[in-house]
């Protein structure tokens, strides 16, 4: 197990925390593997820490107090005993966790010092935060004596573990944000217990808000005052009980009714609750005037992979695009499917009403209706040097990378109008592919280095009518071997399947989590391996949709082997979904 594998840090409210364990299948028709070990924990193994002993010296209630942060079940109550009475008052856990791959012995006395090793941290919500800083790698305490014996005077605000910990017992979930047009929920990434009460988890996570960093790209209809009234208990018959408290002067009818949908699309994922009953100042909350409990499937409207999107998928066959429904090809009736235009990839929009390629030359981007009409024809959307193939957004935005002599240029066509999007630490970079989620705020790309690829993910902010992209972030660097990524693909709408380099006849497909974090959140493609040089990964972050690798040779290989979708056949080039 390498140490990026074993950093899989993860964080919620520290208090309500407890274990259970999850497996994950292999299976597929070709070969797959995991290469991270076996937790050193079993997280059914009750584990007690014992509490402070008489004369222990200081470097000894330093060492325990971190082995007490990893009771089983989770609990802080002997971790507090190795605190000084002050300390106990002020110590705050819950702000954030650090985990480590492993540890150094701590030394001193008066202070004691204690470095960790591989350390990452997450925020009180359990969202990713990467590598901990080196200089805040160097723990700190100040010691004191009260009644003749060590205690700490000044912990960390953090619950401190190591990584084989949080793997046995947490998995990813996600909380549910609004983009700033109101038009989808966005799935925020963040690391919750594999059982225990996980709607009270979510809720309390889901009303710390998105964070600052993300002014722009989401917002919460929550108001900031409101606060939960102890937990969210589950009845037997499925109903959540959602207390609030706090000031709802900003709650006007609309804000309302998308409040209550990111709550419902946060509690779906918790399978014990069908229905929340939500309650505000010991007010029930109705939705549209009915019951005071509300089905946690409302707000379909909203479904961040596009409602009523085309299920379909696409590809060129003869210079023609064709859809592939249930493994039959049709030519789609408008200009891309009735003549051969020299199309070399190609992207459809949600409801499969328009379609976008480049050609051969990739100087330009051309757009035509996708069916027969009495106005169809084929416009130019954008010219440049030499187009990566594009993608569609829930907002009607195409979005497209050129990568000019000077380096990739991000932009988009709307309305007829073509916009440039600023993408520092992307633009004038040698981009090699890239993806658009479909709620349109996240854009991941592959980025050539000369000493190997790397992925890097840019949040998209709009502000009035100005769109830019913030600061694009390594979320997959390879630090240990030179790596060559020749695709991506969505698996999820917040995980990525990624295709390797591994021999000229040998590709590697791993899935990744877009928060940065070494996680494989669906047991379909973990890691697997195609005796074939692949050069396409088609899949959707609808994961009913199925996943398939394309080889040169246009053989296709299926990736997701449990599911009831039927392959497409071998041969279709530039293979896709919508979006």
């Amino acid at each position: 197990m390498n140490a990026r594998t074993r950093g899989l840090v993860l964080t919620v409210v520290a208090l309500l925390l407890c274990s259970a364990c999850v497996s994950m299948p292999d299976s597929g028709d070709v070969q797959v593997g995991d290469d991270r070990g076996a937790s050193a924990q079993d997280p059914g193994y009750p584990y007690d820490p014992r509490p402070p002993q008489k004369g222990e010296r200081a470097t000894e209630i330093v060492s325990h107090f971190l082995d007490a942060m990893m009771a089983n079940p989770t609990t802080t109550a002997v971790a507090k005993q190795f605190l000084s009475e002050d300390a106990r008052e002020t110590w705050h856990p819950d702000r954030q966790m650090i985990t480590y791959d492993d540890i150094l012995t701590p030394s001193g006395t008066n202070e004691v010092s204690v470095t960790l090793l591989g350390a990452n941290h997450l925020d009180s919500r359990g969202a990713w935060k990467g590598l901990l800083a080196e200089k805040r790698q160097e723990l700190r305490f100040a010691m004191t004596v009260e009644d003749g014996e060590w205690r700490i005077a000044d912990p960390p605000d953090a619950m401190v573990v190591s990584d084989e910990f949080f793997e046995a017992r947490y998995r990813q979930a996600s909380l549910y944000f609004v983009d700033p047009t109101a038009s989808v929920v966005v799935p925020e990434p963040v690391f919750v217990p594999r059982s225990g009460q996980l709607s009270a988890v979510l809720m309390r996570g889901l009303l710390r808000g998105p964070g600052g960093k993300l002014d722009g790209v989401l917002r919460s209809y929550i108001p900031e005052d409101l606060n939960l009234d102890l937990s969210a208990p589950v009845s037997s018959d499925g109903v959540a009980e959602v207390s609030l408290r706090g000031d709802t002067t900003t709650l006007d009818p609309e804000s309302m009714k998308l409040m209550t949908v990111q709550i419902a699309w946060t509690l779906r994922q918790d399978p014990s609750v069908r229905r929340v009953r939500l309650t505000i100042n010991d007010t029930p909350i109705t939705v549209s005037g009915s019951s005071s409990d509300f089905d946690v499937d409302i707000g379909e409207e909203f479904n961040p992979i596009g409602a009523n999107s085309w299920q379909g998928l696409f590809g060129l066959r003869g210079g023609r695009v064709v859809s592939s429904i249930s493994g039959r090809e049709n030519r789609i009736t408008g200009p891309f499917g009735t003549a051969d235009y020299g199309l070399r990839s190609i992207a459809l929009n949600l409801q499969a009403t328009t379609a976008a390629g480049v050609p051969a030359d990739g100087r330009s981007v051309l757009v035509s209706p996708a069916s027969t009409s009495e106005s169809a024809g084929v416009s130019t959307a954008a010219v440049g040097s030499n187009f990566l193939e594009p993608a569609w957004d829930v907002a009607g935005r195409l979005w497209m990378v050129d990568r000019a002599p000077s380096g990739a240029v991000v932009s988009f066509f709307h309305h007829g109008q073509v916009q440039t999007v600023p993408v520092p630490g992307l633009s004038g970079e040698r981009v090699t592919r890239f993806l658009v989620s479909r709620d349109g705020t996240r854009l991941i790309a592959v980025l050539r280095r000369p000493r190997g690829d790397i992925v890097v993910q840019s949040r998209i902010t709009l502000s009035g009518n100005k769109v830019r992209g913030t600061r694009a972030e390594v979320i997959r660097g390879f630090t240990e071997e030179r790596v060559r990524v020749r695709e991506l693909a969505w698996h999820s709408p917040t995980e990525v399947v990624m295709s390797r380099v591994i021999t000229n006849k040998l590709s590697q497909m791993t899935t990744f989590s877009v928060d940065g974090s070494d996680v494989v959140l669906s047991a379909d493609v973990p890691i697997e391996l195609v005796r074939d040089k692949v050069v396409r990964l088609v899949g959707s972050p609808d994961p009913a949709s199925g996943a398939w690798a394309v080889a040169a040779s246009g053989k296709v290989y299926n990736l997701t082997p449990d599911s009831d979708q039927v392959p497409p056949k071998d041969g279709l080039r530039s293979l896709s979904f919508v979006g």
